[in-house]
């Protein structure tokens, strides 16, 4: 939780208090941001176990260029739970708008309210963001919600922006490795004809973790979807069986992948070749996309270094060398209503990794997260990426979901050590160095 006395002013609107975080209820996290299709303005329900349920709350918009067409309506169903039955709990509801909604709104007890916009933007649009406070313990204290309208790739951290201290990120460069980010996971096609595919009943097979095509990846349908846990790469002669395997989110949680020679471990294999080799035959990304890198791609980037590094310059308003923890400056902890993981209920991890609720669809290829979110200080730009652990290197076994949250980049720290995107739940944000034969997902940007 961040908690301090601040003054914020955004256009004309000021409030002097302290921005604290919701905190967990029974192990429920407050939302801290909602998500729109460029096509979409229907509701995102906000459900958030009040700490102070004696006190009163309100939730306002902060002006922006388009906080007129935000709207909120009070919301008195149930806290916990499904809204749709189990079998239309994917539907996203696009329409309608939230009828007679206002732009600001208070009650009591649980602070419950369904937040809709009033209109939409084209869909290769840049996105546009914004922000609502939700204020709090009879309106002393305050929390951002952070908003995004559209799916296109778009920048967090711009060329040029400063960090706190104001001076040039990484240098001379300025932030100039910033890059555009997707904004969705990828995942396997073969999935998507399934509707519940953790219902097969062998989980150690082709089926449940298929090979994709060079660039044969597709993105997973919302922000909170965790996707395929893909391994970084393999040795050139090993890719017939281990390439692009796109290793299933759920099944199994507890066993062993390795059972069926499905996984490839890297006991007595070195790499002998670097991403600017290996991206021909082993990338997963669609045209248009590819891994971040963490410096270069055609040899070993030991001391991981800001300048020349698109992930560290594009995610973090402070960013650090090596695998030193670049605090929350610019992040904060929490579900993500975008129009899926607000309408299931939220459950404990498929692997039981933490008794903590973190999940949604937790039993199938759908399975959404809690989420850390990235933001722009200057921008009001965010960015989440779900927070859905790994698949183990010596066997493939599900650990630290909802704990932990990774993305491969396609850079080398050693000959068989990658650099990757490290968030969890508590202040660690990092970048790290695993083996090429863990399973993590993947989140592209956008190959400018």
């Amino acid at each position: 939780n961040v908690t301090k006395i601040m003054k914020v002013i955004y256009g004309h609107y000021e409030v002097l208090g302290t921005l604290t975080q919701i905190p967990q209820v029974d192990g429920y996290s407050p939302y801290v941001g909602a998500f729109w299709k460029a096509n979409q303005k229907g509701e995102r329900v906000i459900r958030i176990a009040n700490p102070t349920p004696d006190g009163t709350w309100s939730v306002q918009t902060i002006p922006s260029s388009w906080s007129k067409d935000i709207v909120f309506q009070n919301y008195t169903d149930v806290l916990r739970g499904d809204l749709d039955s189990p079998s239309n709990k994917y539907y996203n509801m696009d329409t309608p708008e939230v009828n007679n909604g206002s732009h600001k709104i208070s009650g009591s007890g649980d602070i419950m309210f369904r937040i809709g916009l009033k209109s939409t933007i084209a869909t290769n649009d840049p996105p546009r963001y914004a922000r609502v406070i939700i204020q709090y313990d009879n309106n002393t204290k305050h929390q951002y919600l952070y908003l995004r309208q559209g799916e296109e790739p778009d920048y967090l951290m711009r060329p040029g922006d400063k960090d706190t201290l104001g001076n040039n990120v990484g240098g001379a460069e300025n932030r100039s490795f910033a890059r555009k980010w997707a904004v969705y996971n990828l995942t396997a096609r073969e999935w998507n004809s399934v509707a519940q595919i953790g219902d097969e009943t062998d989980p150690l097979n082709n089926t449940i973790h298929p090979q994709v095509g060079i660039r044969g990846a597709v993105f997973v349908d919302y922000p909170t979807q965790t996707g395929a846990y893909w391994q970084h790469s393999v040795a050139s002669v090993d890719e017939g069986n281990y390439a692009r395997r796109a290793y299933h989110p759920t099944m199994p949680a507890k066993d062993s992948i390795d059972t069926n020679n499905l996984w490839y471990k890297d006991e007595d294999v070195i790499l002998t070749e670097y991403w600017n080799t290996l991206h021909a035959t082993q990338e997963v990304s669609p045209i248009g996309f590819r891994r971040s890198g963490d410096g270069d791609i055609d040899g070993i980037n030991s001391l991981g270094n800001i300048e020349g590094s698109e992930t560290r310059q594009s995610l973090w308003l402070d960013p650090k060398v090596g695998v030193e923890n670049n605090g929350q400056s610019n992040s904060v902890y929490g579900y993500y209503a975008d129009g899926f993981f607000d309408r299931c209920n939220i459950d404990v991890d498929p692997a039981n990794f933490i008794l903590d609720k973190t999940a949604v669809s937790k039993y199938d290829h759908k399975i959404g997260y809690i989420c850390r979110l990235f933001f722009n200080i200057f921008s009001d730009a965010h960015l989440v990426f779900p927070i859905s652990g790994y698949r183990a290197d010596v066997n493939g076994m599900l650990l630290f979901s909802g704990y932990r949250g990774y993305s491969w980049t396609s850079s080398f720290a050693a000959k068989n050590r990658m650099w990757n995107l490290h968030i969890d739940r508590q202040d660690y944000n990092n970048m790290w160095t695993n083996s090429f034969a863990y399973a993590f997902p993947i989140r592209p940007i956008a190959d400018q």
